[in-house]
């Protein structure tokens, strides 16, 4: 080795003139203490950066010190609630520290690791014991404002390296929860005396850059062959999802970007696909450790400090006069009629299929059962009819209105990507699930236009989805299931682009009655030609086109929607201290010689909406007796093809739009959302399932039968009737009154000792006979 050493020794002799060696004089001149500070610390820079984590540590422990009670207080509210991050605020430490804000921002990781330490030390010293329970560590989780470091994934860029980040986004993918190695436990594999050695594997998520991540020792330091013992090795979860930015945050005309997370500990598994999510987290690339060659292009990916759901941070508060207007408008004769009317005010006409719309958005009660029956709350709508009726622009409006809304079409569609999918990870075998559209809209709405041109296949995916409101995939050895608890809001063309006249409303349609059955209520919109709805529709759209010519260059109304989350966010900050929202919306166009209608804002009616969704009010025994009794009606009706059963002729027969048990519930919906429009905490009403039930009949083009319409006060039942194809329909504000018993109607037999509701079956059972029967026979 020493002949081996002077071989190599010589080779380097030629260079060794050129080497600036210092010199005797100047080796004389340091001091017997060594060199210099200054140079000392130039030449160890280790020992720098350690003084500088002393520092940091010192500087947040006297942070914590300064307020000591409050700290107590937090940290025991924290720990008591399982929660092992603790936040603090950039306002708190900007009083501390001048500047502080910023530079936590720009470099965190020089700072959390350093105050996580201080923070230990505090709690240590605080409370020993419970430092000693202690099953995770504790972390930091920075809160307060970050200004232009809270963006949306595309923002994210090579500035944003290395910086403290918030990130807003859909969760679109989300990888398995799996066990991550923290710290390895090894044995002497061949000797059985209970030496044991330990091995920290902390890589860059954990904000440490160590080459020796991952590497596991073989051998002690005697020689002995080591092993792992799996058993008592440390683990934590580990997860990773991707997050996309929102639909409505998109530039028009762009993909919408996505960015990697990586979370965890008690992060995993908070975010599932579909959610809407806030990310605080630091953005961090990852070099790849193979290969002597880069192309210097490696994946970034944002490491999470903090996971939060977005609900109800983009809604605005309720002030007291809010309230007092929404009772008072709830509280007139015709509350169903006027926000109806301001239902999508710029389409002229359709008021059936708006109050449908609005019952939509409103939406019934969910229930779920002891024995673990879902009973879904939402409403679904199908509007099906002629081009150019408005129907896409009235999706739109719902789309813009609701605070959570997916579009999409039908043939830009496949089931797969409206449901879910499992897809293969790229350079590996993993499998990850990857939401649709119908799980991103859980407990929002989707809007799918044009309906009609789906395929087959597609539809048939989204019947589970529709009905049980969950998506259950069963692939690559994976069983999962997927909430899609959302309103399906679709519109399509018959079948043969118009409606044809002579053909029955069923085969225009042209979907199979196991798809109609799981729409609750099936407006049909045409597009009528007569000279007075013409000249109709053509002045409201000339008045709108000269109101926007002369509008002033702001956002209002809908166009107010179409901004980002962030705008909206600023927006409802800076509303968050000021009057309440604005009632009735003022410039709304009219005619010559007319009053201008009365039209509720838009905001108003969100949160008119809002207000109402809270309720949950249940069915009265007069309301159940309606409603069988309804539900009855509709399926004889349906069953032997009369418009009347009262009525047997030849001439009202013709086929119907099939009527199930699904029309029943579809019924109880509505007759809900009627009564939470009204503001009725406690129960429905019967007046409410007449509502729904007038509202069910005119969608389906059945004419309102003159027995069942209300009337005013005692008086017959003729005064109050109400033809499904008047255009001047209004669902609520008009005469009404009470349905005649089958003993005011035949007294003679009800003496007799008969029944109600034997004489009523009878009478239906007698019709249905007499229905089939050919005319020949009869006579």
């Amino acid at each position: 080795l020493e002949r081996r050493l002077r071989r190599a020794l010589g080779n380097f002799a030629p260079l060794w003139p050129r080497l600036s060696l210092p010199s005797v004089a100047m080796m004389d001149s340091v001091p017997a203490g060594g060199l210099p500070a200054a140079a000392g610390a130039e030449r160890d820079p280790a020992a720098q950066e350690r003084d500088e984590y002393e520092k940091r540590v010192r500087m947040f422990s006297e942070f914590l010190h300064s307020n000591r009670a409050t700290w107590e207080k937090v940290l025991d509210t924290e720990l008591a609630n399982h929660r092992c991050r603790i936040p603090v605020e950039l306002k708190d430490l900007k009083k501390a520290e001048d500047g502080l804000d910023k530079r936590v921002l720009q470099q965190p990781v020089k700072y959390l690791l350093a105050w996580e330490e201080a923070l230990l030390s505090f709690m240590k010293e605080v409370n020993e014991k419970t430092a000693k329970q202690l099953k995770q560590t504790l972390k930091l989780d920075i809160q307060g404002s970050f200004g232009r470091n809270h963006i949306t994934p595309r923002g994210m860029n090579s500035t944003t390296l290395h910086h403290l980040m918030k990130v807003e986004g859909i969760v679109t993918k989300a990888g398995l929860t799996a066990p991550k190695l923290l710290q390895s436990m090894h044995v002497r594999k061949n000797l059985d005396d209970g030496h044991v050695e330990q091995r920290d594997h902390r890589d860059a998520t954990a904000f440490v850059n160590s080459s020796a991540s991952g590497a596991m020792p073989t051998h002690d330091s005697e020689g002995n062959e080591l092993a792992i013992e799996v058993g008592l090795s440390v683990y934590k979860d580990y997860q990773k999802f991707n997050i996309q930015e929102a639909p409505e945050s998109a530039p028009a005309g762009q993909i919408p970007r996505s960015i990697e997370v990586i979370c965890e500990g008690d992060l995993a598994d908070k975010a599932k696909p579909g959610d809407r999510v806030q990310v605080t987290g630091v953005y961090k690339s990852f070099p790849a450790s193979t290969g002597d060659f880069t192309n210097g292009i490696w994946p970034a990916r944002l490491i999470a400090t903090n996971v939060t759901l977005i609900k109800d941070m983009t809604e605005a508060p309720f002030v007291s006069d809010d309230v007092k207007n929404i009772k008072s408008i709830a509280a007139r004769e015709d509350a169903f009629q006027l926000l109806a009317r301001s239902f999508a005010p710029s389409i002229c006409g359709h008021e059936r299929v708006k109050a449908g719309l609005l019952l939509q958005m409103i939406g019934g009660t969910e229930k779920n059962l002891p024995n673990g029956t879902h009973l879904r709350g939402d409403i679904n709508v199908l509007l099906v009819g002629d081009p150019s009726c408005g129907k896409s622009q009235m999706l739109r409006f719902v789309m813009n209105t609701a605070p959570l809304a997916i579009s999409t079409t039908g043939r830009g569609s496949s089931g797969v990507g409206l449901t879910a999918a499992m897809i293969r990870e790229p350079g590996s075998r993993d499998f990850t699930l990857e939401a649709g559209a119908m799980v991103l809209a859980d407990r929002g709405v989707i809007c799918i236009d044009e309906f009609d041109k789906m395929g087959q296949n597609d539809r048939v995916a989204i019947h589970e989805a529709m009905e049980q409101q969950c998506v259950t995939i069963a692939k690559a050895g994976m069983h999962v299931t997927l909430n899609a608890r959302c309103s399906v809001t679709a519109a399509a063309n018959p079948i043969y682009g118009n409606f044809d006249p002579s053909m029955d409303l069923a085969k225009n349609i042209g979907l199979p009655d196991s798809l109609l059955s799981r729409f609750d209520l099936v407006f049909v919109v045409r597009d009528l030609t007569t000279e007075e709805i013409d000249r109709k529709i053509a002045s409201q759209v000339l008045r709108q086109a000269q109101q926007r010519f002369n509008s002033e260059g702001r956002k209002r109304g809908v166009e107010q929607i179409h901004s980002s989350i962030l705008e909206r966010r600023q927006e409802v900050d800076m509303r968050r201290t000021q009057e309440a929202t604005e009632v009735f919306a003022k410039g709304i166009p009219r005619g010559d010689g007319e009053e201008a209608p009365e039209v509720l804002t838009v905001d108003f009616l969100r949160k008119y909406l809002r207000y109402c969704r809270r309720l949950a009010p249940k069915l009265s025994e007069a309301a159940q007796a309606e409603v069988a009794e309804k539900y009855c009606d509709m399926r004889m009706r349906f069953q032997s093809g009369f418009a009347d059963l009262h009525n047997p002729n030849a001439e009202n027969k013709k086929p119907r739009l099939a009527v199930t048990t699904r029309t029943l519930e579809a019924l109880i919906r509505l007759a809900t959302a009627h009564a939470k429009l009204k503001l009725r905490k406690d129960e429905v009403l019967p007046e409410d399932v007449q509502e729904a039930y007038k509202l069910m009949l005119v969608a389906r083009e059945e004419d309102v039968p003159e027995h069942a319409a209300p009337a005013a006060g005692p008086a017959s039942g003729d005064e109050g009737g109400d033809d499904g194809d008047d255009p001047d329909y209004q669902p609520e504000g008009q005469p009404r009154g009470q349905k005649r018993s089958a003993e005011e109607a035949f007294p003679g037999e009800a003496a007799g000792g008969i029944s109600s509701a034997r004489f009523r079956s009878l009478q239906t059972l007698v019709g249905r006979t007499f229905a089939r029967l050919p005319e020949q026979q009869i006579s």
